[in-house]
């Protein structure tokens, strides 16, 4: 995860996730609340209470097992599908769970864990990076005292 964004004209949030050896970025929208979650965890910042992925989390933790890595393997009708994959240290098998990609992505960052992208997402969802990082598709440089074209993003 390399960024979580607004776009101004929806109040929708974007996160950006970078496939580095790629040079690619895959980019996916989600709701007000899931993207508070994950930008908080990202910032650092703890709520009091604790917000569901926290609670999960340290549910996972207390019984005695831990999320090895999150993988979004199917995009379908502009919905990303994840699994969080939980193991144990007894070594019995790991256990994949269903979940929607901002949860995943949310309990990840929560536990440190990484995230993988099926070749299959990629290809259809992503967008090449420019030398800055940046969206190579979405982005293009002002001109002087003209507004950018596209989404903004902060």
């Amino acid at each position: 995860l390399v960024n979580v964004g607004v776009i101004e004209e929806t109040g929708g949030i974007l996160l950006v996730l970078r496939a580095a050896e790629q040079e690619r970025l895959l980019v996916i929208e989600t709701g007000v609340f899931e993207g508070r979650a994950i930008a908080m965890e990202a910032e650092g910042v703890r709520a009091e209470p604790p917000l569901t992925h926290d609670l999960l989390h340290d549910a996972i933790i207390h019984l005695g097992a831990r999320v090895r890595e999150i993988q979004i393997g199917d995009l379908r009708d502009n919905t990303f599908f994840a699994k969080v994959i939980l193991t144990k240290g007894d070594g019995a098998e790991p256990i994949a769970l269903d979940a929607r990609s901002s949860d995943a992505i949310a309990i990840a960052l929560r536990a440190s864990a990484p995230i993988y992208v099926a070749e299959a997402v990629m290809s259809q969802a992503s967008i090449p990076e420019d030398r800055e990082g940046r969206f190579a598709e979405l982005y293009t440089e002002p001109e002087p005292d003209k507004p950018p074209e596209g989404h903004i993003v902060h």
